[in-house]
């Protein structure tokens, strides 16, 4: 099969993924035409574009879970494509535990993937959770020891999270109110510490 017909696929879905620009991936192109011995992945390894392990990953491993599904949780799968190293995981874990929030939604926050990332494979892999809350639902233990609660994969219902608030946040209304700040006001006399602007 010819390398421009293996290769646009891969391209499209990097720039689908948020991992490359639509410029990026024409540059790519143009390159490619004046070097045809070489592959879209090889070209934006090269370029420092894209990581090795994101390019092997979508070239190999993705159109196999696109069409098969996946066996394991999504943080997984940004591991495989070197989105994510095995500290970041183990971290973002931690944080999940007393955060309460998913590890997309993390790893976000911490600017270690893009919405855009993040989007698209929960899109592709995981449809049933893109629309879901970027909450984990925490399930209370039954016996009453007073443990913390589990982590689940789920949204957090309204009344878990009326019991997660102190009584004073409750009573508060749920819609913000504008914080208004005081007035400025001008300084009465300049001090020989001040500095002036206008030279």
């Amino acid at each position: 099969m010819p390398a421009q017909s293996q290769t646009k696929p891969l391209g499209e879905m990097l720039r689908r993924a948020g991992l490359l620009s639509g410029a990026q991936l024409e540059v790519v192109l143009q390159d490619q035409k004046w070097q045809p011995d070489l592959r879209i992945g090889d070209i934006l390894e090269l370029r420092g574009w894209v990581k090795r392990d994101a390019i092997e990953f979508f070239a190999e491993q993705w159109p196999q879970l696109a069409t098969g599904g996946r066996d394991h949780p999504i943080g997984y799968y940004f591991q495989q494509a070197g989105l994510l190293d095995a500290q970041q995981v183990d971290a973002l874990l931690q944080e999940q535990a007393q955060a309460g929030l998913r590890i997309g939604a993390l790893a976000v926050l911490r600017g270690w993937l893009s919405q855009e990332t993040l989007d698209w494979f929960l899109q592709s892999l995981a449809p049933e959770e893109s629309a879901s809350s970027a909450f984990i639902k925490r399930k209370q233990s039954n016996n009453g020891d007073g443990q913390r609660p589990t982590l689940r994969g789920d949204r957090v219902s309204p009344s878990a999270q009326a019991r997660s608030k102190p009584r004073a946040a409750q009573a508060q209304p749920s819609q913000s109110t504008p914080v208004i700040s005081p007035p400025v006001q001008a300084p009465t006399e300049s001090q020989s510490d001040d500095i002036s602007w206008v030279g």
